[in-house]
């Protein structure tokens, strides 16, 4: 039973490792790239749009979900007797915690809550620099989710094939 309980946590850590992959992805080669075509009021406006919207139980149940997930993840293979898998499944949660979870709360956060004062007629100066420094760390971001989500799916693939026959 634990064994199964381990595998339904992996792969619902690895779901969400993919659709935050695949969020941080979608707006780093679509939504930035359009959005530095738009003056200061456009981009402002919808930055403002967007940081609202996002902030919704699906969403936050599902970034959450995969920042917590991979280490229960490691914990549930460690139960298991798994001790390699669990130790690259603490690797992929650590390395998700710095480089997502950590960068999201350290820079995209707070330039998020400095851009929701602005006024959009009115731009500060520095708008276009706090726009590079947010798409900068969330391509850093992306490469780090796309990284932690293949480990995960080599991971529970590879970890699950049996033994090489003798």
């Amino acid at each position: 039973m634990r064994y199964q309980i381990a595998l339904a946590v992996e792969v619902l850590a690895t779901c969400l490792l993919g659709v935050m992959a695949g969020f941080f992805f979608a707006f780093a080669v679509d939504v930035a790239p359009a959005m530095a075509n738009l003056d200061a009021s456009g981009y402002i406006t919808t930055q403002q749009w967007i940081n609202r919207v996002i902030r919704n139980a699906t969403f936050g149940g599902i970034y959450f979900g995969s920042v917590l997930l991979p280490f229960a993840a490691a914990a549930a293979v460690f139960w298991c007797g798994r001790r390699k898998a669990g130790v690259v499944w603490l690797l992929i949660a650590l390395t998700y915690f710095v480089a997502v979870f950590w960068v999201t709360r350290t820079v995209n956060v707070p330039i998020n809550n400095e851009l929701a004062s602005w006024q959009p007629a009115l731009p500060p100066g520095n708008w276009q620099e706090a726009r590079d420094t947010w798409n900068q760390s969330n391509l850093a971001r992306t490469v780090a989710s796309l990284a932690c989500f293949v480990a995960s799916v080599v991971l529970v693939t590879v970890s699950r094939q049996p033994p090489p026959k003798a």
